[in-house]
């Protein structure tokens, strides 16, 4: 294992000395809720950063998903106690995040958080993360924590909480980079990871990147790669001496191609991380978007062949969900189906962009600039037949403006031919789903 050497120039004891490191990391990915909407790439994205943490040669990585509050206590408690006297100590965390009641906190999997008040009570307050670095002589924490909040609608007016982002935060010898700015959201993007947390993991291990720039750089990644939508944010108070994780390799940079060109990004590591989100998402967006980044790439023509694949094809389900029900594995045919909104939930007063994702992870519509907008009592009905598998399970899901991604309500198709009615209530909203079910 490539040891990590952390080097200080000009300190009073070790002047032109390279000291050898004990850097440790705590990657933590909140993704299924209990009492609200999941995250669908939150873990996707922890585990995605833990490899990159790894490979920047982090000694010691822990990796803690679906945090419950008791679990998250825990978590930071054994990890303040390997951070104590290491050099670097960075973590990183995925999962709902919100501002009540003037200060910052990371939500648990199992908060229900009925009111502000039980905020102390129900997640952990940031300065409790804070305090868990505070041993290290190098502080790094990522919040890739900056969706909305999915409670605040059911706290009462005063109660100080906002519902969308954290609030910024001041504190000293520690560099803070958020995946959106003060009171932003940031995006779960439409692959398996975000455009933060593929940015943060392609920069992580750069050769010659002194951590004082990762934020500038992670920033000017994700402004690229969302249009500018989403726009990270740094707060950084850290001494102005270069600190490397991977100093420069003497060797000269391999020749890569010049899709996608960005400069310092090792070019060959990106397209992969591109292509396999492209392979586990298994969507026309994906790929077209992998091609949009790099059209002369080495998997570029079977990235166009699997396109066409997709669009030819119906939609088939053949790995469900480990949520949906045991059944007879035999074909069913769904058609007419149709969605009625009876209460919209686009924030101050915006249309939802509605589409079905279903259990092997298959959207539709394909695109995701092609999403149905609803506004109060509009219909959406499907002309498309779908041949599945039993069991089949799909979600309707609200794509927000900035592009984030959340649940209206699951609904799990019988199996029986006949007509079906279901009424979801998730996300502020209520829809009314119709469908039919015969054998193909």
């Amino acid at each position: 294992m490539i040891r990590v050497w952390l080097f200080v120039a000009l300190t009073l004891f070790f002047a032109g000395s390279s000291v050898q490191a004990k850097n440790v990391a705590l990657i933590i990915g909140n993704a299924q809720y209990l009492n609200t909407s999941p995250l669908e790439n939150a873990d996707n994205d922890a585990n995605l950063v833990a490899e990159a943490a790894k490979k920047a040669g982090f000694d010691e990585v822990t990796v803690a998903l679906d945090q419950s509050v008791d679990d998250f206590r825990q978590t930071l408690r054994r990890f303040r106690e390997q951070a104590d006297g290491a050099d670097v100590a960075l973590v990183y965390y995925a999962g709902h995040g919100l501002e009540g009641q003037g200060e910052n906190w990371l939500v648990p999997i199992d908060a229900e958080l009925k009111s502000s008040f039980d905020l102390p009570f129900e997640t952990i307050n940031l300065n409790r993360l804070m305090e868990t670095v505070s041993g290290a002589q190098v502080r790094v924490v990522v919040l890739d924590a900056c969706r909305n909040n999915p409670f605040a609608n059911s706290w009462r007016a005063g109660s100080r909480a906002v519902t969308r982002g954290l609030a910024g935060i001041d504190v000293d010898d520690v560099l803070v980079i958020y995946a959106a700015a003060p009171g932003q959201t940031a995006s779960d993007g439409d692959g398996a990871n975000s455009p933060f947390a593929l940015s943060l993991a392609t920069r992580l291990p750069e050769s010659d990147l002194p951590l004082q720039l990762l934020g500038g750089t992670v920033r000017d990644d994700v402004l690229k790669a969302t249009g500018g939508k989403q726009r990270p944010f740094v707060s950084a108070s850290i001494t102005g001496t270069p600190i490397y994780l991977i100093p420069k390799r003497p060797e000269p940079a391999a020749t890569v191609s010049s899709d996608a060109a960005t400069p310092g990004v090792n070019q060959e590591e990106l397209e992969g991380i591109t292509w396999r989100g492209a392979l586990a998402t298994d969507s026309v967006s994906a790929f077209s978007t992998y091609l949009s980044l790099f059209p002369s790439g080495q998997y570029a023509p079977l990235a166009a062949q699997k396109i066409s694949t997709l669009l030819a094809s119906p939609v088939k389900l053949a790995k469900p969900m480990g949520t949906a029900p045991a059944g007879s594995g035999k074909p069913i045919k769904i058609s007419n189906i149709a969605i009625q909104n009876v209460k919209l939930t686009g924030f101050m007063g915006m249309p939802d962009d509605v589409f079905l994702r279903f259990n092997n992870g298959a959207r539709y519509p394909d695109a995701a600039n092609k999403n149905q907008k609803f506004k109060k009592g509009d219909n959406w009905e499907i002309s498309e037949t779908f041949e599945l598998t039993d069991p089949v399970v799909f979600k309707v899901m609200e794509h927000d403006t900035i592009g984030g991604h959340d649940t209206i309500g699951t609904v799990t198709v019988s199996s029986t031919p006949g007509s079906y009615t279901q009424t979801l209530n998730g996300d502020r909203s209520e829809y009314i789903i119709t469908y039919d079910v015969s054998a193909p």
